[in-house]
Parts: C-alpha cells; sequence; structure tokens
C-alpha cells in the first residue's frame, strides 16, 4: 500500500509530497521487494516497524532507521526481509536537502545515510512519540513538524537554480539547457557548477531523468508500450537513445519489461498522475 500527503503551504517549496509505504512478505514470492526509479528527487525515510535496504548493481546497502538519500541515477530495488514493514517517508525537491541541511549533495548521490544528527530539534523526542501506535496522519504531522522547525531554523531562500528545475520541470525535461541558460541570463559554467552542489548531478543527467519519468507516468499497465509515439512526443534524438535511456533506467528493453510485476511502482505512477 502507498499513500501520499500533500504538505503544508511553508513546505511545499522544499516537500513534494509525504508518503506511506505498508507491505507483508505474504504478498510477495519469498521477501519483500519492490522496484525503483530514479526520480530526481531527495528522500528521507522513516522506519516504523520492520526494515528495507537498497540492492542495487547487486550491492547491498542496509539503511538506518531513519536515513536520507540524494539523487539515484540507477534502477534499484528497495528489499525487505521482514515479514511487515511499515514506512513512512519524505519527497524532497531536488534542491530541498541541500537548503534545509547544508548537505554536500554530490557526496550523497547513490547512497543513503543515518539522518538524525541533520535536525536541531530534540530528535529523542521525537523518536518516543513517532514509537507511539497512533494513525498515519498523525506521525506524518510529527515528520511535518520536524521540517517546520528546521525551515524556521535556516529561513532557506530559493534562487535561480530552483527556477531552473522548475522550467526543466514544465518542458518535461526535453528542453534545451543552452537556451535555458540564455534565458536566465547566467553562465554556463556558474550554472553548471551550483546546479551540481545544490542538487547533486549535473543539469543534463537531471534532465534526462525527468524525461524519463514524464514518459514513464504515460506507461498503460494493460497495453504494449508505444516506444515510437513515445520517443517522438519526449523528443528524444531517434529510437536508440530511447531504448538507451529505457534500458539505462529499466534494466531491459521496452519490449521485456512488465510494469505489472511490481506492486509499488504501478501505485506510485498511479499516484503520480493523480497529483499532477
Amino acid at each position: 500500500m502507498f499513500k501520499t500527503f500533500i504538505p503544508s503551504k511553508i513546505l511545499q517549496p522544499y516537500v513534494a509530497f509525504f508518503y506511506t509505504i505498508k507491505c507483508e512478505k505474504i504478498n510477495y514470492d519469498q521477501i519483500i521487494s519492490e522496484y525503483a526509479l530514479p526520480s530526481g528527487f531527495g528522500h528521507m525515510g522513516f522506519h516504523y516497524r520492520g526494515s528495507f535496504y537498497v540492492l542495487q548493481k547487486n550491492k547491498k546497502q542496509d539503511l538506518a532507521r531513519f536515513y536520507g538519500v540524494g539523487q539515484q541515477t540507477h534502477q534499484y530495488y528497495i528489499n525487505s526481509d521482514s515479514e511487515l514493514v511499515d514506512f513512512y517517508g519524505v519527497t524532497f525537491h531536488p534542491t530541498a536537502m541541500w537548503h534545509l541541511f547544508g548537505l554536500d549533495m554530490p557526496s550523497i548521490t547513490d547512497k543513503a545515510f543515518a539522518s538524525t544528527a541533520l535536525f536541531s530539534t530534540n530528535i529523542e523526542k521525537f523518536t518516543k512519540q513517532f514509537n507511539e501506535d497512533q494513525e498515519p496522519a498523525l506521525k506524518i504531522k510529527l515528520i511535518e513538524n520536524l521540517l517546520l522547525d528546521e525551515i524556521l531554523s535556516v529561513q532557506p531562500q530559493l534562487n535561480v537554480i530552483d527556477t531552473a528545475i522548475q522550467k526543466i520541470n514544465e518542458t518535461y525535461g526535453c528542453g534545451s539547457i543552452a537556451a535555458l541558460i540564455d534565458e536566465l541570463g547566467i553562465s554556463a559554467r556558474y550554472f553548471q557548477k551550483n546546479f551540481k552542489k545544490m542538487v547533486g548531478i549535473t543539469p543534463t543527467t537531471y534532465k534526462r531523468i525527468v524525461r524519463f519519468n514524464c514518459m514513464f507516468s504515460q506507461l498503460k499497465i494493460d497495453a504494449p508500450i508505444d516506444c515510437k509515439g513515445l520517443s517522438a512526443f519526449y523528443n528524444y534524438y531517434d529510437f536508440p537513445h530511447f531504448t538507451k535511456d529505457f534500458k539505462r533506467y529499466c534494466g531491459s528493453c521496452p519490449s521485456a519489461f512488465h510494469i505489472e510485476k511490481f506492486h509499488f511502482l504501478r501505485e506510485v505512477v498511479a499516484s503520480k498522475a493523480l497529483m499532477d
């Protein structure tokens, strides 16, 4: 089960949405295992019951009970050996973790880290309250209050990189980086340097991930993938470039990929469609 929650207005420039994941081992063949794509967002997770670990390129990374992760650039699996996982998460806009916590974003690309040291508030008090048996919405509220305290402490300000990200998203990742730099009236060197510092990946990589996610959200669970139509609509140079991106982010060619196999991925795609 995947459910999203809209953040309060003051958090919306930094938080895309909160979410809960609840899954039981009984619903899977062996272990809990869900496929995930790079999304262009940063994430923070809070395990309530059970725990996930990440499997990427056959390398296992255990996740702390409370953890953060920067940009992901390859597909990965979220796995668990637990009988039940009850999990709460934050999906951050690309620069939010830099704005709120001053993190070195390139150093956490494709990496997870324990997040408890990030917060200026009493994390022990938060943990005690989070451990209490209560409705999911109340746990989300606890996490939201944790971030509100951080915003009030740091008082971040959006800048030209945030504007650039908005424009990349508005064009579904199909626009030109050179044209964007000209529109913003800044130097290419300044843009490239500060984008990577604040997001953790280059503008070109981010644009590529945004484009693929926009394309992927158009896939139908019960219909064949219209590869040529999608590759043309999303401004791929040619069909081989489309196939290359598909293999990069999905691990297989379009004809061999079956979205219906992945519970979590289906629900994420459906939720994003509703939010859009």
